[in-house]
């Protein structure tokens, strides 16, 4: 069952499209999970249509009289493009849905099955990716870690944004599982870790800071690490 999912105020302003691209991409895909979450911004999409309508029928007319002028002209090239015959339908690769990392196969979403064959980073336990998906400053990855494994106890510069695409992992009390949409800023410390592997999507806008042991000799080019 899905614990975390994303604010009203997140949905609205993904219908709003005001959302930075990697975290649209994690909002889609979290819909893709959630059948509750996907029907919340159905119903945002659906009022800000109705707004836009509604907004658009007070509108003055904007037609100008060269338009109207144009219009059988418009119609007759309109008419013209129907009447092409169609091209025949051509075959299409279809694109795989799973990633493969660590000898195992995970699902994707649809809206990140474009990323399924990365070249991944490898340090110790953890496996990373980035994706071409940066802008407003935020990056997203895909991140894999081992059965056993475990993030470094860190808090965050900025905001740190996980779906969880499959397996499972522990953080604080809570294990969440594939779905989970869980948000960490810097009023969060933790040290997430997985019992069987897990394979997630994360956004970051500012790099973590590692807060004990060893690891906090990685602060100085956390930059690099998000």
């Amino acid at each position: 069952m899905i614990k975390a999912h994303p604010t009203d105020p997140m949905l609205r302003a993904f219908a709003a499209d005001q959302l930075a691209l990697p975290l649209a991409v994690g909002l889609a895909a979290h819909c893709e999970f959630c059948p509750a979450c996907a029907t919340r911004l159905k119903g945002f999409e659906e009022e800000l249509a109705n707004q836009y309508l509604a907004d658009d029928v007070t509108a003055p007319p904007r037609t100008s009289v060269a338009q109207a002028e144009l219009a059988p002209e418009f119609e007759a090239l309109l008419a013209a493009i129907v009447a092409q015959p169609q091209p025949e339908p051509t075959t299409t690769l279809r694109q795989a849905s799973e990633i493969q990392v660590a000898g195992r196969a995970y699902p994707l979403p649809r809206v990140l099955a474009r990323y399924r064959s990365p070249k991944w980073r490898h340090i110790g336990a953890i496996r990373q990716q980035s994706l071409p998906l940066d802008e407003m400053g935020a990056r997203a990855s895909l991140l894999y870690i081992d059965a056993g494994g475990r993030i470094p106890e860190h808090t965050h510069q900025g905001y740190e944004l996980t779906l969880l695409l499959a397996g499972s992992i522990d953080d604080g009390d809570t294990r969440y599982q594939a779905g989970d949409f869980i948000w960490r800023d810097a009023s969060h410390a933790h040290s997430p870790h997985t019992p069987d592997g897990c394979l997630c999507y994360t956004v970051q806008d500012a790099p973590v800071q590692f807060t004990k042991g060893l690891s906090r000799l990685l602060n100085g080019i956390s930059q690099h690490l998000y």
